[in-house]
């Protein structure tokens, strides 16, 4: 037999067992309740890579922003209030600062506090919120460059001497969050890992006992002189199949679930507390989403193959077929 001839043969021989592969998962009915498992573990896993983008974004967040508040004195000359703000805000560490009155910061402390605006009002005290600074620093790092620019003498009689201490114990809170992160990201990764082989496992036991219903039919193949790959092929694609739908089900369930969730932060304002968190994620999605889509497709033949071939060349044999049949 020529070479040319030899491909088209090997060539009929897969597309007809892909073919018998198709025919037999449409055929069967016992694929249900497995379904149903690997739609569960499939959103498990849908939601430790979601929780994995909550963590990268939550570092991201809270690397990249940093929102200070610097208290002014009540002394301070207005002329070098003017020259410390011109010079702070020309410094490569950051991205923007404004200045807040006293009179606006009562205004907003009577927006997110009015029983406490109130009992000044009740008891006509005076204005007790100072002049401050709100600072954006481009990064987590610019903290100790914050400081000793805070910590020259032209701005000691400008700036509350106070403010350097709280800035390192909000630097060492702010790495503290970051450890932690970094921590959950490590365990949300491994955990997926564990989940992937789980998805495996299942699917090699589900190809090892269907290899066990057909163990009459393998062994007269293997007997007749049957290609291994034209045995090995129909259960790689019945797993295959069944991965497919078991991903795509999953993957409906989770934009169940993000619909939900979605509809659930409706109430958060676009200046909350979480609004960057959120805004990073949708970011996250928008450009890893359909990356990770592809992963989860390439993903689908490479567990369908290796779970066919560990369900029946690495767990099973052609005696061990033989003694099954005999059982029967």
């Amino acid at each position: 037999m020529t070479m040319p001839e030899a491909w088209v043969q090997a060539r009929r021989v897969c597309l007809r067992s892909v073919q018998r592969g198709a025919v037999n998962f449409a055929r069967e009915k016992g694929w249900f309740a497995a379904l149903g498992a690997l739609c569960g573990v499939l959103v498990l896993a849908q939601l430790l890579v979601l929780l994995i983008f909550g963590m990268q974004a939550t570092k991201t967040v809270l690397e990249s922003r940093v929102d200070l508040r610097l208290e002014l004195l009540e002394q301070a000359d207005n002329q070098d209030v003017q020259v410390f703000l011109s010079t702070l805000g020309q410094q490569p560490f950051v991205s923007s600062i404004s200045y807040i009155t006293k009179e606006q910061a009562y205004a907003q402390m009577q927006a997110h506090d009015p029983t406490l605006i109130a009992f000044i009002e009740e008891f006509d005290l005076t204005n007790p919120f100072p002049e401050t600074v709100a600072i954006v620093l481009r990064s987590i790092a610019d903290y100790r460059t914050l400081s000793e620019f805070l910590a020259e003498p032209q701005w000691g009689n400008i700036v509350d001497p106070t403010f350097l201490s709280e800035t390192t114990n909000q630097e060492a809170y702010l790495y503290e969050l970051l450890d932690l992160t970094a921590t959950g990201y490590t365990m949300a990764f491994v955990f997926l890992l564990i989940t992937g082989g789980i998805i495996l496992f299942v699917t090699v036991e589900l190809v090892r006992s269907r290899v066990m219903q057909r163990a009459d039919e393998i062994l007269i193949e293997h007997l007749s002189g049957a290609f291994p790959m034209a045995i090995l092929i129909p259960f790689a694609v019945e797993a295959m199949l069944l991965l497919l739908l078991a991903t795509i089900g999953s993957l409906l369930m989770m934009g169940i679930l993000f619909w939900a969730i979605s509809n659930a932060l409706t109430s958060i304002s676009t200046s909350g507390a979480l609004s960057p968190l959120i805004k990073q994620c949708m970011i996250m999605l928008r450009k890893y989403g359909l990356a990770v889509l592809l992963l989860e497709a390439a993903m689908i033949p490479l567990m369908g193959w290796l779970g066919a071939w560990l369900g029946i060349l690495a767990k099973t044999n052609m005696r061990s077929l033989a003694l099954h049949r005999h059982d029967v």
